[in-house]
Protein backbone atom coordinates (compact mmCIF):
# COMPACT_ATOMS: atom_id res chain seq x y z
CA UNK A 1 0.00 0.00 0.00
CA UNK A 2 1.38 3.42 -0.97
CA UNK A 3 1.79 6.20 1.58
CA UNK A 4 -0.99 8.15 -0.14
CA UNK A 5 -3.38 5.17 -0.02
CA UNK A 6 -2.61 4.65 3.66
CA UNK A 7 -3.20 8.35 4.34
CA UNK A 8 -6.55 8.20 2.55
CA UNK A 9 -7.65 5.25 4.69
CA UNK A 10 -6.64 7.05 7.88
CA UNK A 11 -7.90 10.57 7.08
CA UNK A 12 -10.57 11.98 9.41
CA UNK A 13 -11.68 15.38 8.10
CA UNK A 14 -12.70 15.87 4.44
CA UNK A 15 -13.45 19.49 3.57
CA UNK A 16 -15.66 20.30 0.58
CA UNK A 17 -14.82 23.38 -1.47
CA UNK A 18 -16.45 24.63 -4.73
CA UNK A 19 -14.20 23.93 -7.69
CA UNK A 20 -15.02 27.22 -9.40
CA UNK A 21 -13.68 29.29 -6.49
CA UNK A 22 -9.86 29.15 -6.71
CA UNK A 23 -9.58 31.55 -3.76
CA UNK A 24 -11.49 29.14 -1.54
CA UNK A 25 -9.58 26.17 -2.92
CA UNK A 26 -6.34 27.85 -1.92
CA UNK A 27 -7.60 28.51 1.61
CA UNK A 28 -8.86 24.95 1.93
CA UNK A 29 -5.48 23.55 0.91
CA UNK A 30 -3.89 25.69 3.63
CA UNK A 31 -6.33 24.47 6.29
CA UNK A 32 -5.95 21.71 8.88
CA UNK A 33 -8.13 19.32 6.87
CA UNK A 34 -6.77 15.84 6.39
CA UNK A 35 -8.27 15.93 2.90
CA UNK A 36 -9.85 18.55 0.64
CA UNK A 37 -12.63 17.62 -1.80
CA UNK A 38 -12.71 20.00 -4.73
CA UNK A 39 -16.31 19.79 -5.90
CA UNK A 40 -17.37 19.62 -9.54
CA UNK A 41 -20.89 18.43 -8.74
CA UNK A 42 -23.53 20.05 -6.51
CA UNK A 43 -21.52 23.12 -5.49
CA UNK A 44 -20.91 24.22 -9.09
CA UNK A 45 -23.58 25.47 -11.48
CA UNK A 46 -23.69 23.94 -14.97
CA UNK A 47 -22.40 27.11 -16.64
CA UNK A 48 -19.40 27.16 -14.29
CA UNK A 49 -18.29 23.54 -14.73
CA UNK A 50 -15.61 24.45 -17.27
CA UNK A 51 -14.14 26.99 -14.85
CA UNK A 52 -14.03 24.41 -12.07
CA UNK A 53 -12.31 21.86 -14.32
CA UNK A 54 -9.64 24.41 -15.24
CA UNK A 55 -8.95 24.91 -11.52
CA UNK A 56 -8.77 21.15 -10.96
CA UNK A 57 -6.22 20.75 -13.76
CA UNK A 58 -3.79 23.02 -11.91
CA UNK A 59 -4.15 21.50 -8.43
CA UNK A 60 -0.64 20.05 -8.45
CA UNK A 61 0.97 23.16 -9.95
CA UNK A 62 2.35 24.19 -6.56
CA UNK A 63 4.66 22.36 -4.20
CA UNK A 64 5.02 21.71 -0.50
CA UNK A 65 2.97 19.94 2.15
CA UNK A 66 -0.77 19.96 1.69
CA UNK A 67 -3.80 17.85 2.56
CA UNK A 68 -4.82 14.97 0.37
CA UNK A 69 -6.71 16.32 -2.63
CA UNK A 70 -9.85 14.64 -3.94
CA UNK A 71 -12.24 15.71 -6.66
CA UNK A 72 -15.95 14.99 -6.46
CA UNK A 73 -16.91 14.32 -10.06
CA UNK A 74 -20.42 14.24 -11.45
CA UNK A 75 -22.21 10.87 -11.24
CA UNK A 76 -21.12 7.92 -13.33
CA UNK A 77 -23.32 7.85 -16.42
CA UNK A 78 -23.73 11.63 -16.58
CA UNK A 79 -22.52 13.61 -19.58
CA UNK A 80 -19.95 15.40 -17.42
CA UNK A 81 -18.38 12.31 -15.83
CA UNK A 82 -15.59 11.54 -18.32
CA UNK A 83 -14.50 15.16 -18.66
CA UNK A 84 -14.47 15.57 -14.86
CA UNK A 85 -12.30 12.47 -14.44
CA UNK A 86 -9.91 13.61 -17.17
CA UNK A 87 -9.46 16.98 -15.46
CA UNK A 88 -8.85 15.27 -12.12
CA UNK A 89 -6.21 12.99 -13.63
CA UNK A 90 -4.48 15.97 -15.21
CA UNK A 91 -4.48 17.62 -11.80
CA UNK A 92 -2.76 14.62 -10.25
CA UNK A 93 -5.30 14.29 -7.44
CA UNK A 94 -5.07 11.72 -4.66
CA UNK A 95 -8.51 10.20 -5.27
CA UNK A 96 -11.95 10.69 -6.75
CA UNK A 97 -15.22 10.94 -4.86
CA UNK A 98 -18.06 9.46 -6.91
CA UNK A 99 -21.60 10.54 -5.94
CA UNK A 100 -24.69 8.32 -6.21
CA UNK A 101 -22.42 5.30 -5.75
CA UNK A 102 -24.11 1.89 -6.05
CA UNK A 103 -22.15 -1.30 -5.28
CA UNK A 104 -22.61 -4.23 -7.66
CA UNK A 105 -22.81 -4.11 -11.46
CA UNK A 106 -22.86 -0.30 -11.55
CA UNK A 107 -19.62 -0.15 -9.54
CA UNK A 108 -18.08 -2.71 -11.89
CA UNK A 109 -19.02 -0.54 -14.85
CA UNK A 110 -17.56 2.49 -13.08
CA UNK A 111 -14.27 0.64 -12.56
CA UNK A 112 -14.11 -0.30 -16.24
CA UNK A 113 -14.87 3.26 -17.35
CA UNK A 114 -12.20 4.69 -15.07
CA UNK A 115 -9.65 2.17 -16.33
CA UNK A 116 -10.33 3.23 -19.94
CA UNK A 117 -9.93 6.92 -19.12
CA UNK A 118 -6.75 6.22 -17.13
CA UNK A 119 -5.29 4.21 -19.98
CA UNK A 120 -5.96 7.07 -22.39
CA UNK A 121 -4.12 9.46 -20.06
CA UNK A 122 -1.28 7.08 -19.21
CA UNK A 123 -2.04 7.05 -15.49
CA UNK A 124 -2.35 4.26 -12.96
CA UNK A 125 -5.48 3.25 -11.04
CA UNK A 126 -6.97 6.12 -9.05
CA UNK A 127 -8.47 5.54 -5.62
CA UNK A 128 -12.20 6.12 -5.21
CA UNK A 129 -14.39 7.12 -2.28
CA UNK A 130 -17.96 6.04 -2.99
CA UNK A 131 -20.64 8.42 -1.73
CA UNK A 132 -23.76 6.50 -0.66
CA UNK A 133 -26.70 8.87 -0.97
CA UNK A 134 -29.56 6.92 -2.52
CA UNK A 135 -31.89 4.08 -1.67
CA UNK A 136 -30.31 2.03 -4.45
CA UNK A 137 -26.87 2.61 -2.99
CA UNK A 138 -28.01 1.59 0.48
CA UNK A 139 -29.71 -1.56 -0.82
CA UNK A 140 -26.54 -2.38 -2.76
CA UNK A 141 -24.65 -2.43 0.54
CA UNK A 142 -27.13 -4.84 2.06
CA UNK A 143 -26.27 -7.80 -0.18
CA UNK A 144 -23.12 -9.65 -1.13
CA UNK A 145 -20.82 -7.53 -3.26
CA UNK A 146 -17.18 -7.20 -4.20
CA UNK A 147 -15.34 -4.03 -5.14
CA UNK A 148 -12.25 -3.48 -7.24
CA UNK A 149 -9.06 -2.61 -5.38
CA UNK A 150 -9.36 1.08 -6.30
CA UNK A 151 -12.36 1.54 -3.98
CA UNK A 152 -10.94 2.72 -0.66
CA UNK A 153 -13.79 4.08 1.47
CA UNK A 154 -17.49 4.76 1.59
CA UNK A 155 -19.12 8.00 2.73
CA UNK A 156 -22.69 8.86 3.73
CA UNK A 157 -24.58 11.68 2.03
CA UNK A 158 -27.59 12.00 4.33
CA UNK A 159 -29.29 15.01 2.72
CA UNK A 160 -29.52 13.41 -0.72
CA UNK A 161 -30.42 10.09 0.86
CA UNK A 162 -33.44 11.59 2.62
CA UNK A 163 -34.45 13.45 -0.53
CA UNK A 164 -34.35 10.14 -2.40
CA UNK A 165 -36.61 8.64 0.26
CA UNK A 166 -39.01 11.56 -0.13
CA UNK A 167 -38.54 12.62 3.48
CA UNK A 168 -37.35 15.73 5.27
CA UNK A 169 -33.71 15.49 6.34
CA UNK A 170 -33.24 14.03 9.81
CA UNK A 171 -29.84 14.05 11.53
CA UNK A 172 -31.04 11.15 13.69
CA UNK A 173 -33.85 8.65 13.70
CA UNK A 174 -34.62 5.23 12.30
CA UNK A 175 -33.44 5.76 8.72
CA UNK A 176 -30.22 7.45 9.82
CA UNK A 177 -29.44 4.72 12.35
CA UNK A 178 -30.06 2.01 9.78
CA UNK A 179 -28.01 3.75 7.10
CA UNK A 180 -25.03 4.40 9.35
CA UNK A 181 -25.00 0.85 10.70
CA UNK A 182 -25.23 -0.54 7.17
CA UNK A 183 -22.27 1.56 6.01
CA UNK A 184 -20.10 0.36 8.89
CA UNK A 185 -20.96 -3.32 8.44
CA UNK A 186 -20.59 -3.21 4.66
CA UNK A 187 -17.23 -1.42 4.88
CA UNK A 188 -15.88 -4.01 7.29
CA UNK A 189 -17.17 -6.90 5.18
CA UNK A 190 -15.55 -5.46 2.04
CA UNK A 191 -12.24 -4.74 3.76
CA UNK A 192 -12.59 -1.00 3.30
CA UNK A 193 -11.43 1.70 5.69
CA UNK A 194 -13.98 2.97 8.21
CA UNK A 195 -16.62 5.07 6.41
CA UNK A 196 -17.09 8.83 6.54
CA UNK A 197 -20.07 10.42 8.26
CA UNK A 198 -22.42 12.84 6.53
CA UNK A 199 -21.75 16.58 6.89
CA UNK A 200 -23.15 18.45 9.88
CA UNK A 201 -25.21 21.24 8.34
CA UNK A 202 -25.57 23.65 11.29
CA UNK A 203 -22.51 25.86 11.12
CA UNK A 204 -23.04 27.53 14.51
CA UNK A 205 -23.42 24.36 16.58
CA UNK A 206 -19.97 23.23 17.71
CA UNK A 207 -21.34 21.25 20.66
CA UNK A 208 -23.84 19.48 18.41
CA UNK A 209 -21.09 18.74 15.89
CA UNK A 210 -18.88 17.32 18.61
CA UNK A 211 -21.69 15.12 19.84
CA UNK A 212 -22.60 13.90 16.37
CA UNK A 213 -18.95 13.21 15.55
CA UNK A 214 -18.33 11.30 18.75
CA UNK A 215 -21.46 9.27 18.21
CA UNK A 216 -20.39 8.44 14.64
CA UNK A 217 -16.97 7.41 15.96
CA UNK A 218 -18.66 5.13 18.46
CA UNK A 219 -20.72 3.55 15.67
CA UNK A 220 -17.57 2.72 13.70
CA UNK A 221 -17.04 5.72 11.41
CA UNK A 222 -13.50 6.91 10.85
CA UNK A 223 -14.11 10.53 9.90
CA UNK A 224 -16.62 12.99 8.51
CA UNK A 225 -17.35 15.20 5.54
CA UNK A 226 -17.07 18.91 6.41
CA UNK A 227 -18.66 21.92 4.75
CA UNK A 228 -16.79 24.71 6.57
CA UNK A 229 -13.20 25.09 7.82
CA UNK A 230 -14.50 25.94 11.30
CA UNK A 231 -15.68 22.32 11.62
CA UNK A 232 -12.21 20.83 11.15
CA UNK A 233 -10.79 21.12 14.70
CA UNK A 234 -13.86 19.48 16.20
CA UNK A 235 -13.95 16.63 13.69
CA UNK A 236 -10.22 16.00 13.99
CA UNK A 237 -10.44 15.87 17.77
CA UNK A 238 -13.51 13.61 17.97
CA UNK A 239 -12.57 10.95 15.42
CA UNK A 240 -9.79 9.40 17.48
CA UNK A 241 -9.61 7.26 20.60
CA UNK A 242 -10.08 9.13 23.87
CA UNK A 243 -7.38 9.17 26.53
CA UNK A 244 -9.44 6.62 28.49
CA UNK A 245 -9.72 4.32 25.47
CA UNK A 246 -5.99 4.49 24.83
CA UNK A 247 -5.21 3.81 28.49
CA UNK A 248 -7.53 0.78 28.47
CA UNK A 249 -5.95 -0.52 25.28
CA UNK A 250 -2.44 -0.15 26.68
CA UNK A 251 -3.37 -2.05 29.87
CA UNK A 252 -4.95 -4.85 27.87
CA UNK A 253 -2.07 -5.25 25.42
CA UNK A 254 0.60 -5.07 28.12
CA UNK A 255 -1.18 -7.72 30.18
CA UNK A 256 -1.76 -9.95 27.16
CA UNK A 257 1.87 -9.73 26.06
CA UNK A 258 3.18 -10.46 29.57
CA UNK A 259 4.96 -13.87 29.36
CA UNK A 260 3.36 -14.90 32.66
CA UNK A 261 -0.07 -14.76 30.99
CA UNK A 262 0.80 -16.87 27.95
CA UNK A 263 -0.58 -20.05 29.53
CA UNK A 264 -4.22 -18.99 29.24
CA UNK A 265 -6.54 -18.23 26.32
CA UNK A 266 -8.27 -15.55 28.38
CA UNK A 267 -6.90 -13.39 31.17
CA UNK A 268 -8.29 -11.04 33.80
CA UNK A 269 -7.35 -7.37 33.50
CA UNK A 270 -8.61 -5.14 36.30
CA UNK A 271 -11.76 -7.18 36.78
CA UNK A 272 -12.46 -7.63 33.07
CA UNK A 273 -12.12 -10.95 31.23
CA UNK A 274 -9.99 -10.38 28.12
CA UNK A 275 -9.70 -12.74 25.16
CA UNK A 276 -8.15 -12.50 21.69
CA UNK A 277 -11.09 -10.55 20.24
CA UNK A 278 -10.72 -7.80 22.86
CA UNK A 279 -6.95 -7.74 22.37
CA UNK A 280 -7.45 -7.25 18.64
CA UNK A 281 -9.64 -4.22 19.35
CA UNK A 282 -7.07 -2.88 21.81
CA UNK A 283 -4.34 -3.11 19.18
CA UNK A 284 -6.59 -1.27 16.72
CA UNK A 285 -7.00 1.56 19.23
CA UNK A 286 -3.26 1.82 19.75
Amino acid sequence: MSDESAALRAARSFLFVPGDRPDRVGRALASEADAVIVDLEDAVRAEQKHVARSVVRTLRAGSGARPLVLVRVNPFGSSAFAEDVAAALEGGVSALMVPKFVPGPQADGLDEALSAIEQAHGTSATSVVGLIESAAGMLGLSGQFTLAARFSRLAFGAADYYADLGLAYQPGGTHTEHAMATLVVASAAAGLAAPLASPHFKLDGEAALAGASRRAWGLGFGGALCIHPAQLPTVNSQFRPSDEERAWARRVVDAWDDPHNRVSGAIRVEGELVDEAMVRRARQVL
